[in-house]
């Protein structure tokens, strides 16, 4: 299962979301979902059409419905915290149904040849991936709609806990925070974003915004300035601190159960 997705990110394209395709949310935007992150190195024979094919074959070796979506993140500049690293984000139905699905994985003989076959366009490490809790408040198509490439642009946001506070605190800040964003300013930007939980981390979480563009991200934080900032940003500074710059990625939709025929397209440079 291994981070397919990103080979191609770094020639341009990761989220979700990221972000996610996610058309509707629940009445409750706290419920959490179990996500996990891979953290990969894009090999010497990357290119659009190998990775085309490697996501092609990687689709044909899903088997049942516990993975309910998957995307790829390339960083978008050369300052991120975690310099080139690539992430594939893997949603799944729950953690057990995750563990079942590795399990298997591990054991299927196809899927063991499609990483010996690929290992030169995506090298990824599946053994020590990331687990969180993540909570999508708000529909990616609130906004406006992705493109039909799959394409997104992700800003992820480190963010530490001030003293006493905690996962509850940000939860609970969502609500507000989506009322104050549908005061304007983010039309046609299919703006939407995420909240990571790294299970074992009580130190923080990972706050990820999500646009069909990088123009639609600068449109975006020009409305947060605006219209969001003044209102929601000290009751954010009471239980949370992030870092001045954010991690920046361009980001593609590998897979998503609601549509399990779609395939990215990759650019060609």
């Amino acid at each position: 299962m291994k981070k397919l997705i990103i080979c191609a990110l770094t020639i341009g394209f990761i989220t979700n979301c990221s972000v996610e395709n996610v058309e509707t949310t629940d009445t409750d935007i706290t419920q959490t979902y179990y996500t996990e992150f891979m953290a990969c190195k894009a090999g010497p024979d990357q290119s659009p059409e190998r990775m085309t094919n490697m996501i092609s074959e990687w689709q044909q070796l899903l088997e049942g419905d516990s993975l309910v979506g998957s995307w790829g993140y390339a960083p978008a500049v050369e300052t991120n915290s975690t310099g080139d690293t690539i992430w594939w984000e893997l949603q799944w139905t729950s953690q057990e149904d995750a563990n079942n699905a590795w399990g298997a994985w591990v054991q299927n003989e196809d899927a063991m040849a499609w990483e010996e076959k690929y290992a030169s366009v995506l090298e990824c490490d599946g053994e020590n991936r990331q687990l969180h809790d993540a909570a999508y408040p708000m529909a990616a198509n609130t906004f406006g709609e992705l493109p039909d490439t799959g394409y997104f642009y992700a800003e992820i946001h480190i963010c530490e806990y001030n003293d006493g506070a905690s996962k509850n605190d940000a939860l609970g800040f969502l609500e507000g925070f989506n009322n104050a964003v549908n005061q304007g300013g983010y039309e046609e930007t299919a703006y939407h974003y995420g909240n990571y939980f790294q299970q074992g981390n009580d130190n923080g979480f990972l706050w990820g915004n999500f646009t069909n563009s990088k123009e639609s991200m600068d449109k975006a934080n020009v409305a947060f300035e605006a219209n969001v900032r003044d209102k929601m940003f000290p009751i954010f500074s009471e239980f949370a601190t992030c870092g001045e710059v954010p991690d920046l990625y361009n980001g593609y939709t590998l897979y998503w159960s609601e549509d399990k025929d779609f395939m990215p397209t990759f650019p060609s440079s």
